[in-house]
C-alpha cells in the first residue's frame, strides 16, 4: 500500500476519479478534503490525462474512418473496436490499481499528468 495516503477513504476515492474521466478528476481535484490528498489528486490528474488521451485516439481514427473509402474505412472501425476494447479493460485495471493502494504510473502519461496545475 502507499505510505502517503492520509485518509482512510482515499483508496477507493481514487479508484472513483477514474469512473467518469476528466469530469471525475476534476471534480475530486477540487473537492474537499480530496484536494489535498495527494494519492487521490495523482489518481485525478492521471485519470484526467487518459480520458484525453482517449479522446484524442478516437478523434484520429474517426478521421481516418471518415475519409478512407469503404473496406478501408471498416478496416480501421475493426482496428479501432480492439483498441477500444484494451483500453476499457486498461481503465478497469487504472481503477483496481488505485483501489489497492497502488500509485500506477502510466508511462506515456504519468510526466505530463504531474504537470497539471490544478
Amino acid at each position: 500500500m502507499d505510505g502517503d495516503t492520509s485518509l482512510p477513504q482515499s483508496r477507493p476515492i481514487a479508484a472513483l476519479s477514474y469512473l467518469l474521466g476528466f469530469v471525475t478528476g476534476i471534480i475530486f481535484l477540487n473537492l474537499n478534503p480530496y484536494d489535498k490528498d495527494e494519492f487521490v489528486r495523482f489518481h485525478a490528474r492521471q485519470s484526467i490525462v487518459f480520458s484525453v488521451a482517449v479522446f484524442v485516439l478516437w478523434v484520429i481514427f474517426s478521421v481516418f474512418m471518415a475519409i478512407l473509402p469503404g473496406s478501408l474505412g471498416g478496416l480501421i472501425w475493426g482496428i479501432w473496436r480492439v483498441i477500444a476494447v484494451l483500453l476499457a479493460l486498461f481503465w478497469i485495471f487504472l481503477m483496481y490499481k488505485a483501489y489497492i493502494g497502488e500509485r500506477y504510473r502510466i508511462p506515456e502519461l504519468a510526466n505530463w499528468a504531474e504537470t497539471i496545475g490544478f
